[in-house]
């Protein structure tokens, strides 16, 4: 579908529902940020109405006693599959509910038009409109946080696919020698089981096990082992050959899927350790293919909310 060039100078309310955190806030027309709020994403609860509760509660706090008819509208980045025509998020592997519901909830509590997408559509969609995709017309963002997923922009056109997953890039399969296990819980190999926040760790302890390797720290998270590489503890620079790897084999597969001139990266693990990643990643990158560009978002978290905005500012959608 082809985007829309112009925005408005109105306000829109923007909402980034991670698997970890929920990020609420008030942009303008120009990519501005008047307010914003992050709290953690509920993961408990009889249903997923308690994430669109939450949700409501969060722009309730943000838009204080204000009347709700100021804003433009509601534009929603949310994490895993979307179903379009029942406004909601199916199966996220990242949430622990089955079915999230946002779009009824919202506009029957505020009386505006809600927009939602998968959260990577969004975030090239933010990068696009106010970060460093500006001039570009063939454009990957990736997310590298508690998952793997992507975002496409080719020749100008927002890639969705018939359910609007045509750029779940964090399902590609870059691996048969560990067979680890997806988030998703359909699939083994999976670029998101070995490069993701959530199964770095994982990965680290399989391959320790397979290759016989002693560990001599404490480490529960992929920011633990980051901070080993960068203290040259030998073992995980070791690692960080085989995780670059499988980095290589995922962007390859991106490359070739898309023949991008840019890829941008967002989420946790890039914004916080991008340098390390991209390092051992490119000596794995095939050499056949031409490269684009690869940077680290300038957006930083703020991407997935930009992209909201963007939705309510100049792009049409179905899920309204």
């Amino acid at each position: 579908m082809r985007m829309a060039s112009k925005f408005t100078k109105s306000l829109a309310i923007a909402v980034d529902v991670g698997g970890t955190n929920l990020r609420t806030a008030i942009i303008d027309g120009k990519g501005k940020i008047i307010a914003k709020n992050v709290v953690k994403t509920v993961r408990r609860g009889k249903s997923g109405q308690v994430v669109a509760d939450q949700v409501i509660e969060e722009i309730r706090k943000l838009i204080g006693g204000e009347d709700a008819k100021k804003y433009k509208g509601i534009g929603v980045s949310i994490a895993g599959p979307i179903d379009y025509k029942k406004g909601a998020s199916i199966n996220p592997p990242n949430m622990n509910f089955k079915f999230v519901p946002m779009a009824e909830p919202l506009k029957k509590t505020f009386r505006l038009p809600v927009h939602l997408a998968n959260d990577c559509n969004i975030g090239v969609l933010g990068e696009k409109y106010f970060g460093a995709g500006k001039k570009t017309e063939n454009l990957v963002y990736i997310t590298m946080s508690s998952g793997i997923g992507g975002g496409a922009i080719v020749n100008g056109n927002l890639l969705l696919g018939k359910d609007g997953s045509a750029a779940e890039v964090g399902h590609m399969i870059v691996d048969t020698e560990y067979n680890l296990l997806c988030s998703c819980g359909k699939g083994k190999g999976h670029w998101e089981a070995y490069a993701s926040g959530n199964n770095i760790p994982k990965f680290f302890r399989a391959w320790a096990k397979k290759k016989r390797k002693k560990i001599n720290f404490h480490y529960r998270k992929a920011t633990d082992i980051f901070a080993a590489v960068r203290k040259k503890d030998k073992v995980t620079l070791e690692f960080m050959e085989e995780l670059g790897r499988m980095n290589g084999r995922g962007l390859s597969n991106v490359i070739a899927a898309y023949d991008p001139e840019l890829i941008i990266f967002g989420g946790a693990v890039m914004l916080n350790n991008g340098d390390l990643v991209l390092k051992y990643a490119k000596k794995y990158i095939d050499k056949f293919l031409r490269w684009p560009k690869l940077k680290v978002s300038s957006l930083g978290e703020n991407a997935p909310l930009l992209g909201a905005a963007a939705l309510i500012f100049g792009y049409p959608h179905s899920s309204s």
